[in-house]
């Protein structure tokens, strides 16, 4: 996306880049991405026990619009009632719904505006002529809006991520699938340094309301576009398997989405990988996996 505004031109509305540049602009936030709930992604259901749920994220992968209009939104809404009210124009422009000019973009923003209701993400009210939208919480609960506090303290409502603004500045949100979208911001929900995914595992994908094939889809896209690499591919024990023992990779994500790692993890994370944790790890779970019991035993 252009630093600079491309050339305006009398009777002619700006473009799409220079439409979500002006929302990012006038968000005011310093550090550059916007916050959102893991509730979103992955929710879990109330009680002592976690049992977790997949969040309203998987109903809008159907319409990249819809999710584009979801995250601007959370984007630019105001921390005095968490509300913003803009033109249908702007909407649909930023968000690619219409870039009609004619009176027509207000039908097809609202039509997504409501959609975004059904599922308790949004409210909405007139303000004027426009419409003022307000953010409820992200776990489609319909409670009203509270900046997460990110505490270990908290509850799990609390725990975030964070969406930089490369993902609309670099363009993501127009070259990405949506299958790749859906892994991407999976992985940023996880909010750890290396993720674990058994490709083969249908409960993973059960976790979070998409599909096998969305997984190893996605997966292959990200790491085609260099979003995603596979850090290492490490064995553990597996009692569905006829050898007790199976495979599984870590996955890293890349600049600009590896920014959603606390330091106390990140520095855990990258001294379990130096050669003497690796060594404390292998010696802590060598005798349960063959391959390495063996090397062990002839140590």
């Amino acid at each position: 996306m252009n630093s600079e505004l491309t050339v305006l031109q009398r009777q002619k509305p700006v473009g799409q880049d220079d439409t979500i540049r002006m929302l990012l602009d006038q968000s005011k936030r310093s550090g550059r991405a916007v916050p959102i709930r893991r509730a979103f992604v992955q929710d879990a259901e109330p009680g002592l026990r976690l049992v977790t749920r997949p969040g309203p994220f998987p109903k809008l992968l159907r319409s990249p619009e819809r999710l584009e209009l979801f995250l601007l939104i959370h984007c630019v809404t105001a921390s005095a009632d968490w509300g913003v009210t803009a033109r249908s124009e702007t909407w649909g422009r930023a968000t690619g719904i219409s870039f009609a000019t004619n009176g027509t973009a207000s039908a097809a923003v609202s039509r997504h505006l409501a959609r975004l209701k059904d599922l308790k993400l949004i409210s909405t009210a007139p303000d004027g002529r426009m419409t003022r939208i307000t953010k409820l919480l992200e776990d489609g609960s319909g409670a009203p809006y509270s900046l997460p506090s990110g505490s270990d303290q908290g509850t799990r409502k609390d725990t975030y991520f964070r969406v930089p603004f490369a993902y609309w500045e670099q363009h993501y949100y127009k070259t990405l699938s949506m299958p790749a979208k859906a892994m991407l911001f999976i992985f940023l929900a996880m909010r750890s340094p290396f993720s674990i995914i058994m490709r083969k595992d249908r409960e993973f994908a059960d976790w979070y309301g998409v599909s096998p094939s969305t997984v190893n889809r996605g997966i292959a896209e990200l790491k085609d576009k260099g979003l995603l690499y596979e850090f290492v591919s490490e064995q553990f024990l597996d009692g569905a398997s006829v050898f007790g023992q199976n495979t599984r990779v870590r996955w890293a994500l890349a600049a600009p989405f590896d920014l959603n790692v606390n330091k106390k993890d990140r520095e855990a994370a990258e001294a379990a990988w130096t050669p003497e944790g690796a060594a404390s790890t292998a010696l802590r779970i060598g005798p349960g996996v063959p391959v390495l019991a063996r090397a062990l035993a002839s140590r």
